[in-house]
């Protein structure tokens, strides 16, 4: 550790990561949804990342909503100087960047910042000393204004409360090791590996332990650092967090994880009458985690409750858009729930999907055709809510992608497919009409950067542009995690992924306002 790291690990950088629960358009449905009223995005708005990390979420907004002053904070030099670059190389002049630790925040005279309508802090909560926890909480309750939106998200102790000391074993044997903390990763999990093949009985105990070990497994070795090796990792209960945030003035109104906000989708069927017997806000969030053995929060704020009158709700939610997001439909159509996949009705289901196959889709659209005319609005909302969650579709940025926007998407992901084509791993294309980014292949941003720059888009000239992207990167194309020396088994593969890429990421592209 560094000593001016309070014992986060700094050795390392973090991976680069994007997050859509933290983009204004997400947050602003969500609030909708829940019957609050949203921050307004087609007015100016301020925009504030605590603990941003390398900063992509809060590129993505600042090209996509060009109305936006966004700023994000982070106390690593590191992480503020890799967005600072790439923003620089986008030409986003409306994102600010700056290396603050949470105490310098804190300590800063009113007239030094601003005020923010939304302000978003995601994955630093339970990682943090209970110090630097309130001096974030307190950032939040100076500068969120009246009627501002807050998320914060935070390991929950009822689905970690087995791991609290085997994530200490870790620590304890990272402290032992010279190596830097992604390296001793790897050696960490092997000795736990022989701890558990020796026969410890702390393993059969927490039976959960052995598959929660098997995903560890898979992430990349920096993840595994930032997530496991930090001094301070603090799941967290949710009573604890809402106490917290009241003191801000904040009031809790529901999760940026849309199917969490379904007491039905969000328990067992055993447990939903109890929940509905129960209607204190604490307990009632409480026996939720308790019932899904929730691992991972992403909770939504306002400073202020203000629920929208009925009327006024039925037109804001009749102006909601949704654009299909290209994912095949599967059948049955099923989600992913916090207590499992469910089966969706495909009476209620089939026919939303075929109306997004034409394009964006209005609830004003939706409502008025077969067979949602007839039946309760709330089953549409579900259906809607779910469809979200579930990546199949995605709310549309009020006015659409203005051309302000898809200029600055475009730059901002000409500048993705350089650094990829430098050697970069940025797996992301940003979508100005749903202000958010897909995740993607790297071999599709070299597509799109040529695409972007005047490529024809034609098999031949895009699988010469894969190639050579590759190339110039220093990769090449693998088979079963082994390099292709091949040169006509290259073009062959090549060749393939420019096809997949037309047939199915190509429409979806021009229907989010990409190309």
């Amino acid at each position: 550790m560094a000593g001016w790291d309070d014992g986060y690990v700094t050795d390392v950088v973090y991976t680069t990561n994007f997050y859509r629960e933290i983009t204004p358009a997400w947050l602003a449905t969500t609030c909708l949804l829940l019957g609050q009223r949203p921050p307004d995005l087609t007015r100016p708005y301020r925009y504030a990342d605590l603990g941003c990390g390398h900063g992509f979420t809060a590129l993505v907004v600042a090209a996509t909503c060009p109305e936006a002053e966004v700023w994000a904070f982070d106390f690593n030099p590191a992480h503020i100087e890799w967005a600072t670059r790439l923003a620089a190389d986008a030409g986003l002049t409306n994102v600010r960047f700056v290396e603050a630790s949470f105490a310098d925040l804190a300590a800063r005279p009113e007239a030094a910042l601003p005020s923010f309508d939304f302000m978003v802090s995601h994955g630093v909560l339970s990682w943090i000393s209970p110090e630097n926890r309130t001096l974030m909480l307190d950032v939040i309750r100076q500068r969120l204004r009246p009627g501002g939106l807050a998320y914060v998200s935070y390991n929950v102790t009822t689905g970690w409360a087995g791991m609290v000391p085997l994530r200490r074993l870790m620590c304890l044997l990272e402290e032992a090791s010279p190596a830097r903390t992604d390296v001793a990763a790897a050696a960490i999990l092997d000795f736990i590996e022989r701890v558990r093949v020796a026969g410890a009985l702390f393993f059969p105990a927490n039976p959960t332990i052995e598959s929660r070990l098997d995903d560890i497994r898979k992430q990349d070795a920096r993840y595994i650092a930032h997530e496991y090796l930090n001094r301070d990792w603090h799941p967290l209960m949710f009573a604890e967090m809402a106490q917290a945030m009241a003191d801000t003035k904040c009031s809790f109104i529901g999760s940026a994880t849309l199917s969490e906000n379904i007491d039905a989708l969000a328990a067992p069927a055993g447990m939903v009458p109890l929940l509905g017997e129960t209607t204190d806000q604490v307990l009632h969030q409480t026996l939720r985690d308790f019932a899904s053995a929730q691992a991972f929060r992403r909770d939504l704020y306002r400073r202020g409750l203000l629920p929208i009158p009925v009327s006024e709700h039925q037109i804001m939610l009749d102006e909601l858009v949704i654009a299909p997001m290209g994912q095949t439909v599967p059948d049955p159509i099923t989600f992913t729930t916090p207590i499992g996949t469910v089966t969706g009705r495909t009476e209620i289901y089939r026919p939303l999907f075929d109306m997004l196959v034409q394009g964006p889709v209005s609830l004003r659209h939706a409502r008025a055709a077969t067979p949602y005319a007839d039946r309760p609005l709330g089953e549409l909302l579900q259906a809607v809510t779910l469809m979200i969650a579930g990546g199949y579709a995605h709310p549309v940025l009020p006015g659409g992608a203005t051309a302000p926007a898809r200029q600055a998407a475009l730059q901002l992901n000409r500048a993705i497919a350089t650094a990829n084509g430098h050697g970069a791993e940025l797996p992301r294309i940003i979508a100005p009409l749903i202000g958010s980014a897909l995740q993607v292949d790297l071999l599709e941003t070299l597509m799109v950067g040529d695409l972007l720059s005047g490529r024809a888009a034609d098999m031949e000239s895009l699988t010469a542009s894969v190639l050579t992207g590759l190339e110039r990167s220093g990769r090449t194309m693998q088979r079963d995690g082994k390099p292709v020396t091949d040169q006509a088994e290259k073009q062959a593969m090549a060749a393939d992924v420019v096809q997949r890429f037309l047939e199915r990421r190509l429409p979806v592209l021009k229907t989010l306002g990409v190309l």
